[in-house]
């Protein structure tokens, strides 16, 4: 691994049009392995824990609404985890080799001179147009940019390196794998997680944090009197949208599913459920 980090590295510094050489489709899933082992550890233990310091300065939003049908698992890995790689591969990488229809307007020597330059682009590009994630509008979100989409901008050098070191079949692979992790990633986490839980002398509630939809398995009850609330039973639900419906409370701040039971022998009113949302909320951040 050191010895293709250290490629990399050479090919950032001083990028050329160049084929690996003594191609083997071994020494293609080396390289490709290799490289998705070290990126999600930089990651991991880098990048992931300066976001979630920055989030507490600036709370990232990607999401103020989830879109419940597109929110399944089975969608996401098709459209994220596939189809995306496959569409900004050809976008951000398909140029990045010499061929046949490139001679007809420039030569190889001055394709040479220029191509460090369209790689630094690609990467920038790729990098920077990830911005369009978050619905962030602040001085601060502008300001930690290139940390926010540090991710992507390492991302995009790896993709980049493998691209035009082996094939685009190589850079789109990689990608998928990379996003198909992202995507299972917060499955596996939130499997060992707890419910939350509280039990007062007035109410007693469970909340489970969840990631994606399965159809037809939403739930939105509420037993109430007045202005009483005395059970709740809610599964599937972002929690901006919880919030929104009971209460009219604009969260404006990232949103996730939650399963909500909420039971009062007494009964507790609509901004009381509030407060137990919100101070579940703020225990996920702690």
């Amino acid at each position: 691994m050191k010895n293709i980090l250290s490629e990399v590295i050479a090919f950032v510094r001083f990028p050329t049009d160049e084929r690996i050489d003594n191609w083997s489709l071994r020494k293609n899933l080396k390289y490709l392995l290799s490289i998705f082992v070290f990126e999600l550890a930089l990651n991991v233990l880098v990048v992931f824990p300066i976001l979630y310091f920055l989030n507490e300065i600036e709370p990232l939003i990607v999401e103020e609404e989830i879109d419940y049908k597109n929110n399944t698992l089975l969608g996401t890995l098709i459209i994220t985890g596939v189809l995306v790689p496959i569409v900004e591969e050809f976008i951000f990488r398909y140029l990045l080799r010499y061929n046949k229809v490139f001679s007809f307007f420039v030569n190889r020597e001055k394709w040479n001179i220029y191509f460090k330059y369209l790689v630094y682009l690609s990467i920038l590009i790729f990098g920077f147009i990830h911005s369009s994630n978050y619905s962030n509008e602040s001085v601060l979100f502008y300001l930690f940019l290139p940390v926010i989409v540090a991710t992507q901008l390492i991302g995009g050098v790896f993709l980049t390196f493998l691209r035009v070191r082996f094939n685009m079949l190589t850079s789109i692979s990689s990608h998928i794998l990379w996003n198909i992790s992202l995507t299972l990633l917060p499955l596996f986490i939130v499997f060992f997680e707890k419910p939350y839980f509280k039990s007062l002398e007035d109410y007693s509630v469970q909340i489970e944090y969840v990631i994606y939809n399965k159809k037809d398995n939403q739930v939105f009850k509420i037993d109430s009197l007045g202005s009483k609330i005395y059970n709740i039973d809610i599964k599937e639900y972002s929690i901006n949208h919880i919030l929104d419906s009971l209460n009219g409370y604009k969260r404006n701040k990232e949103d996730y599913l939650i399963n909500i039971k909420l039971s009062s022998k007494k009964g507790i009113s609509l901004k009381d459920v509030e407060s137990v949302l919100l101070d579940y909320a703020q225990s996920e951040l702690d």
